[in-house]
């Protein structure tokens, strides 16, 4: 039997939306498709099909078996939030989802993660990018994490306030006062405590502050779970299937990606019975050291041991050794390798669901 499309069963797509998971549900493929750039019929097509309105045979709701997005059932995709201004990928993660048990992992990437991809001094992994490229940053990661890594997607995050405006804002409970000020990056961040609706210019205010958190950028990529959380329960309440087609439409062509129509399709069809409680979010396991001891840029430094269970644990099973090459360490820096070498135990990284995120389960502290 063949079932139409509904907005609940659009909410996990459009969550996975924020930022940079947009084109799962379809929007990259047309987004670097050049046929569909300039034929219109064509993107009709598409959204014929994932509203299904074909036939069964090869509608996105046809009844009959999810097909894997690999041999393994599970799409593992590097995502990258870009600042226009400075071109750095200040928003990096790896969303592995498994087609078969319908489950979503977000393995976050601090941008501050020591990698060796460049010879040069800046070697924070917000920086690869702009030296190699999309597929570059991609095969970097997949060949010195030792996992399968399918595909790259880049999106600008001034995408999000539109995103964010288009839904008629999002309800949330912002933690703590915040404010911050940097003429030079012209970036001015001024929210207060409490719940309210955050329209577009200020979610981008919420998930671009880092001032203030005890745990520096990790803190930050927590609220930014807090954030995603609360923009999937507004979607569940605001959006229908038009409004979500309309939002999707207007933001693609921001979006860099080398997926296919096949695989955002068959993307697509396992998201929609992904429910929240089953969309995971955990954040690279490591800690912070400063290049000179008291003094000298911070960098976060992955937990070699850590970071090879969760890899491991999260995306189906060992592919390879991870970090062979020991690009994300400096042994001429003794602060970095300590972290590097700790015991696993040491350096664990908690996961969060976003079900349980709104649900107060997600601590963000600030210094006090």
């Amino acid at each position: 039997m063949k079932r139409k499309l509904t907005a609940k069963a659009l909410i996990l797509p459009l969550l996975i939306a924020f930022l940079v998971l947009l084109p799962l549900l379809g929007a990259a493929v047309i987004g670097e498709h050049r046929y569909a750039r300039t034929h219109p019929k064509y993107l009709h097509h598409f959204w014929q099909r994932l509203l299904g309105e074909e036939d069964a045979q090869t509608s996105l709701m046809d009844d009959g078996g999810i097909p894997a997005a690999t041999s393994t059932g599970r799409m593992n995709i590097l995502v990258m939030g870009k600042d226009r201004a400075a071109g750095l990928t200040d928003v990096m993660m790896i969303a592995s989802l498994d087609t078969e048990r319908y489950e979503v992992q977000l393995l976050q990437i601090p941008r501050d993660t020591y990698a060796a991809y460049t010879g040069a001094d800046y070697k924070k992994i917000n920086g690869a990018y702009a030296k190699l490229g999309g597929e570059g940053t991609r095969s970097f990661l997949a060949q010195n994490m030792g996992i399968d890594l399918d595909h790259y997607v880049v999106v600008d995050l001034d995408v999000l306030g539109e995103m964010v405006d288009m839904m008629g804002g999002v309800r949330m409970n912002v933690p703590a006062d915040m404010d911050y000020d940097d003429p030079d990056q012209n970036l001015h961040i001024h929210l207060k405590a409490g719940e309210q609706v955050l329209d577009g210019e200020m979610a981008q205010m919420f998930v671009r502050f880092r001032s203030g958190y005890a745990l520096a950028d990790v803190g930050r990529m927590d609220a930014q779970k807090l954030f995603l959380s609360s923009l999937a329960k507004g979607a569940k309440q605001n959006l229908n299937v038009a409004q979500t087609v309309n939002l999707v439409c207007r933001c693609f062509g921001k979006i860099k990606t080398d997926m296919g129509l096949d695989d955002c399709i068959s993307c697509a069809k396992a998201l929609r019975r992904v429910e929240l409680s089953d969309m995971h979010m955990t954040t690279l396991p490591g800690a912070s050291a400063r290049t000179g001891g008291k003094s000298g840029a911070w960098y976060y430094i992955l937990n070699r041991d850590a970071t090879a269970t969760l890899l491991e644990q999260s995306m189906g099973g060992k592919r390879a050794a991870f970090d062979p090459k020991e690009v994300f360490t400096n042994r001429q820096k003794a602060a970095f390798d300590e972290i590097y070498r700790a015991s696993a135990e040491t350096c664990k990284s908690r996961d969060y669901t976003a079900e349980g995120t709104l649900d107060g389960e997600l601590d963000i502290r600030r210094v006090s």
